[in-house]
């Protein structure tokens, strides 16, 4: 069975992945409705991956990080940038997932 690719974020980011085939698509109105639609969507076993705007993945990181310590392997949440770019002065989330999962920071230069 596919698993599917769900995109959470503004309307513009919504509808740029929704062209680009997407299978679901979300814009929260709130903090309270984007933790209870992640909660929803780590625990469906149809989900694969999750793209989510980095602002919302911000706006409610105490509870992304709890709900990804929870999860299983699927789904993948993946922070991207919004319209307005890149947050400045955040760590890459995929070397965050990698660091987590191996136990290392594989990125790292020392010896």
């Amino acid at each position: 069975m596919r698993k599917k690719v769900v995109v959470v974020g503004d309307e513009h980011m919504v509808l740029g992945f929704s062209l680009a085939g997407a299978d679901e698509s979300y814009t929260p109105e709130d903090e309270y409705q984007t933790i209870k639609l992640m909660e929803k969507l780590a625990g469906s076993p149809n989900i694969g991956v999750v793209l989510l705007s980095e602002r919302i993945a911000e706006s409610i990181r105490e509870e992304l990080d709890r709900i990804s310590e929870k999860k299983d392997l699927y789904p993948v949440i993946i922070e991207i940038p919004d319209k307005k770019g890149p947050l400045e002065d955040k760590e890459d989330p995929l070397n965050k997932k990698i660091r987590r999962a191996v136990g290392i920071d594989i990125t790292s230069e020392e010896v």
